[in-house]
């Protein structure tokens, strides 16, 4: 905030680095331009918007449509039940039978080994599920406050800044 105590009060967006050693090129903005911009962006959505809702629909659905990750998920769980089951029978053979306990071992490591990279495959596409559908949730919410929108809008509405922004990216040449 520039003069934040005196009639000039201004609201200023600017890179951490504007004035470090390796001074960033990116120029400052002001709020107000930002909201002005955002609100000109909107309105072109709000012309055309059957043609956003329908990219966005589109959009949602591939997100969505988690068909291959739950089929490899399955084949995973799957291969993790066979994996445990033959680590019980690794143990119980050799509590039961007198075994050379460098073999027994280098057997158990690699079972547990191969465990252990499953559940972190398994972890890996829980996430990446978890992640699309918060990308399809947020493109509903995004489609939902659109639809609300016949006219187009005259002023800032932090609410929908909210709904559509994730983030904005200033470039050198002072491109949003």
């Amino acid at each position: 905030v520039w003069h934040s105590t005196d009639k000039y009060r201004k609201v200023i967006w600017q890179c951490n680095h504007k004035f470090k050693e390796n001074k960033c090129s990116t120029p400052s903005l002001t709020e107000d331009d930002i909201k002005e911009r955002f609100v000109g962006v909107i309105n072109t959505l709000i012309a055309d918007k059957e043609a956003v809702l329908d990219a966005c629909r589109l959009m949602q659905s591939t997100l969505t449509d988690c068909s291959e990750i739950d089929t490899e998920l399955d084949g995973l769980l799957q291969e993790i039940e066979v994996v445990t089951e033959m680590t019980k029978h690794c143990i119980e053979e050799n509590a039961q039978n007198a075994q050379d306990q460098n073999a027994y071992m280098e057997q158990y490591n690699g079972l547990v080994s191969r465990y252990d990279q499953l559940r972190e495959q398994v972890n890996r596409l829980q996430e990446m599920k978890i992640v699309r559908e918060r990308e399809a949730d947020s493109i509903g919410a995004f489609m939902f406050e659109l639809k609300e929108y016949d006219e187009p809008i005259s002023e800032f509405d932090e609410k929908l800044w909210v709904y559509c922004v994730d983030r904005v990216v200033v470039h050198a040449d002072g491109k949003l």
